[in-house]
């Protein structure tokens, strides 16, 4: 069996909402206080029997308005089948709310004012209302605060909550909820054998290489004569060295003070030296060896601690579910829940954590489901995207949840998208489950240049604040990723969050069965052959994906004209020095940076003819070996037109071949002319690009 939902109302930010879960390991990921923590410990108040979980005030959600009647908090959860175990069903028989074999059971948690407290309420209620009539929401809670909290009380009950039948201490008993806080001391926990957890464990283990885990009626005589054998021989031994210990206390010299005082009347002190393996247990200290050292465990990385201490943890899970060491108290449905398993964690150790956890749910070796909460990408990047529960603030700033495992149909394109997504999910991908917004480019072209664009722009503080992740699809694969932000009521698994995509217009023209890049100046003399003024892909963007969901936008350069981001920065910066970077040839070639400096100098020129100037530059004679120059000859655009266009193809061609290496050094120089004070040279942001970062920005 597995906790499948959970539904909370009025507790912390859920005013009432329900949460899905997953068998196994749950990753839940979301950006600060969108409840992650609140999550785990709602779970903590039905689950945890250890400790007094009653809630505070400031447990109750804030938008609470109406005080007609006491609040209350009702925490419920689900119960559903998944590769039972035969004790599983007699633990929650009187909890079913629906029969097997698909049966679901059903615990609620309710803290609420008696009715007996109800007149009182209604009366002192009223002095938090406000001179309309309307209910103050800070100034009820003080009342019930101050007159009222003590007086709550706390009930589960399972089954049907309508029928008030408490479920029973023994039934809940059976479970076990392991809560680690991201405030941890995990070196306290484990430094000595008398801390509780580690002498249970070091307890349970002892002789484990004989009993493995069984009971002692089950073993042979051969193993039970083992095992007093050994705990005869550990007495003996030991006696002789505590007697030896004994010995050379001067016991007369301490104990004297007893007999001045008159304590030996009651008999007089000694010390014993019979002790069993449990009583040395709290001699034991943990240690660190390493190259033949041994190193205190205070001494130890805190990245290393909190592994040993979580491995502590999952080893106490283990003793607690074997009946042979717990017998009728052994736990039959144990539960780990860890806020911020990758604190002071390498990102390989993090991933090999949440491997490791999920192959020890699958063989229910120690828990049986987890409740992971994470600021971490490489550990989401890890993960299974069914696996990933995503709370965050949607578009209309309401609380939502989103599910991105859930969002891809079962059909081919379906399965295609999400596999294609789970094998380019890396740390870096990630990033757009937990940001507030995204922008999904290219490639890494425009996702090095984007933030300087939006400098220029004066709204890269804009993107920071607005935690904006830019990502590259790497080439066009919008589709699959935005599958997970296809958000309306018909999809809502899916995360409603705004999203903007920067795409190239990418003009074609068909040759044969292909269709093969071009210029747009090169289009409107093609008349007779099938062209394509934009992009197949950017059609089906718009029908699939921006047309169809108010959170997603699609910005290319305009159709007809436009055609790549570097083309479109050249075309509007024609003349622009910063345009040439250390990326371009430095010598043998048409394309120095001296030769394209050249071309821009005489483009205002009378004179000269920059097409001429390029073609003396390359040593052409015939133009139709040149697919630019061919395209600009048979161009019907004005000449100022056709020159800018001209120089923007040159450069496109220039950089197309070192596109990331010169969007590095293209970023180098915006930034420094940026940051003068004086001398800063223009530079215009293209238009789409402008449109997309003021969309998100906003």
């Amino acid at each position: 069996m597995y906790i499948s939902e959970i539904s909370l109302t009025n507790f912390r930010n859920f005013q009432s909402e329900t949460v899905l879960f997953n068998p196994g390991v749950n990753v839940i990921i979301g950006h600060n206080n969108s409840g992650k923590t609140n999550l785990l410990r709602a779970l903590q108040f039905i689950f945890d029997r250890t400790g007094n979980n009653k809630p505070s005030i400031d447990d109750f959600s804030k938008n609470i308005s109406d005080f007609s009647s006491p609040p209350s908090i009702q925490i419920s959860v689900l119960i559903c089948p998944h590769k039972d175990e035969p004790d599983d069903q007699n633990v929650i028989y009187d909890w079913l709310v629906e029969n097997p074999p698909n049966y679901r059971a059903k615990l609620t948690y309710i803290f609420e004012l008696p009715v007996k407290h109800h007149e009182e309420y209604l009366d002192l209620i009223e002095g938090g209302k406000k001179d309309d009539g309307q209910y103050d929401a800070q100034a009820c809670f003080q009342i019930i605060n101050k007159k009222f909290l003590s007086k709550y009380v706390s009930r589960i009950y399972g089954g049907n909550p309508a029928k008030k039948e408490k479920a029973s201490n023994e039934n809940l008993d059976r479970f076990d909820y392991q809560f680690l806080t991201a405030i941890r001391d995990a070196e306290r926990e484990m430094f000595f054998g008398n801390n509780t957890i580690l002498r249970d464990v070091l307890n349970y283990f002892l002789d484990y290489d004989i009993t493995q885990g069984q009971e002692m009626e089950e073993l042979s005589d051969e193993q039970l004569e083992e095992i007093k054998q050994r705990e005869d021989d550990f007495k003996e031994k030991s006696k002789i060295l505590l007697e030896e210990l004994i010995g050379r206390i001067d016991k007369n010299e301490i104990l004297k003070y007893s007999k001045d005082t008159g304590a030996d009347k009651g008999g007089v002190p000694n010390f014993d030296a019979d002790a069993s393996e449990h009583d040395l247990l709290f001699a034991l200290r943990l240690v660190v060896e390493k190259s033949g050292l041994k190193i205190p465990i205070n001494n130890n990385g805190l990245g290393y601690n909190n592994l040993l201490y979580m491995a502590l943890i999952l080893a106490k899970m283990q003793m607690e579910v074997s009946s042979a060491f717990m017998g009728d108290n052994a736990k039959v449905f144990p539960i780990l829940a860890i806020e911020e398993p990758e604190a002071h964690l390498h990102p390989n150790l993090q991933a090999k954590f949440l491997k490791f956890l999920e192959t020890n749910l699958e063989t229910n070796q120690q828990a049986r489901q987890a409740f992971v909460t994470t600021h971490s990408t490489h550990i989401t990047s890890a993960i299974e995207l069914n696996s990933i529960i995503c709370l965050y603030t949607d578009i209309e700033e309401e609380y939502r949840v989103g599910y991105p495992g859930k969002v891809f149909s079962e059909n081919n394109e379906g399965k295609s998208s999400k596999i294609f997504v789970q094998r380019f999910l890396d740390a870096t991908k990630s990033n757009m489950l937990f940001a507030e917004k995204v922008i999904f480019v290219e490639g890494i072209s425009e996702k090095i240049l984007i933030p300087c664009f939006a400098a220029y722009l004066e709204k890269e503080d804009k993107l920071t604040d607005n935690h904006t992740a830019i990502i590259s699809v790497d080439s066009r694969s919008f589709k699959h990723f935005l599958k997970i932000f296809s958000f309306n009521d018909d999809l809502p698994y899916a995360i409603n969050k705004k999203i903007v995509c920067i795409t190239d217009a990418d003009p074609t023209i068909k040759k044969g069965n292909n269709w093969v890049s071009a210029y747009p100046f090169t289009l409107e003399s093609l008349a007779d052959e099938e062209t394509k003024a934009i992009s197949f892909h950017i059609d089906d963007l718009k029908t699939d994906y921006s047309e169809n969901y108010e959170n997603i936008n699609l910005f290319h350069p305009e159709e007809g004209k436009g055609k790549t981001l570097e083309y479109e920065l050249a075309i509007i910066n024609p003349k622009s020095e910063l345009l040439i970077t250390t990326s371009f040839p430095s010598q043998n070639s048409a394309h120095t940076p001296e030769n394209f400096s050249e071309l821009q100098s005489i483009l205002d020129q009378e004179t000269d003819n920059i097409i001429d100037k390029y073609k003396e530059m390359r040593g052409i004679d015939d133009i139709n070996k040149d697919k630019i120059l061919s395209g600009i000859d048979n161009c019907t655009w004005d000449e100022n037109e056709k020159n800018k266009a001209f120089i923007a193809a040159i450069y496109n061609r220039i950089v197309k071949s070192a596109k990331g290496e010169h969007a590095f050094y293209l970023e180098k120089n915006l930034r420094e002319n940026l940051d003068k004070d004086d001398g800063q040279l223009d530079f215009i942001i293209p238009d789409y690009i402008e449109g997309a970062i003021n969309e998100i920005a906003d």
